[in-house]
């Protein structure tokens, strides 16, 4: 761990700001989750993400899209590609153009050949927020060598829904 020098008063209710340089540095955004973990000596804050423990389920979909159907899937928490086809992309961090989807909670088709990000080649995107009890709390996304048929499209729409209420549920 690093020393901040930062230093906090716990108020009458047991609780500490974090300071916004802090938080902006580290992208915690005002209403996340952090989750709390204790040690001999002290307390550790984390950001807490749902979807890590459906890492499993998430790659085997990922990997079922790529050698069943020939479907390039990743998906994204907040922070990273976490499951990805073939493992390729996997703890690929996301840049601003993710975050925006996510944020206007918006769907997304190229219409051209783009670079979302610098590590992944130049592909069509077809994105859509991964949405559990009004969050959003991450993206799938397929990649392509030209525009998306409207089978791919609910074939995507269909994964994320079948994410959505694996998540939901448990």
């Amino acid at each position: 761990m690093k020393d901040t020098g930062v230093i906090r008063k716990i108020d009458e209710l047991g609780r500490i700001v974090i300071p916004k340089e802090i938080r902006r540095s580290l992208g915690i955004r005002d209403g996340e989750n952090l989750e709390i973990f204790v040690s001999d000596k002290g307390i550790c804050l984390q950001k807490h993400s749902r979807l890590v423990n459906y890492q499993e389920l998430a790659d085997q979909l990922c990997n079922f899209s790529y050698e069943v159907m020939g479907y390039k899937v990743v998906v994204c928490d907040r922070e990273e590609i976490f499951a990805a086809f073939k493992n390729e992309y996997k703890h690929i961090s996301l840049n601003s153009r993710f975050e925006k989807l996510m944020d206007n909670r918006e769907s997304y088709e190229s219409v051209t050949r783009e670079t979302f990000l610098e590590e992944l080649e130049p592909s069509y995107y077809y994105i859509v927020p991964l949405i559990i009890s009004t969050d959003v709390v991450g993206l799938v996304v397929m990649l392509g060598e030209t525009t998306f048929s409207n089978e791919q499209k609910k074939f995507l729409q269909f994964l994320t829904q079948l994410l959505v209420h694996k998540i939901d549920v448990l």
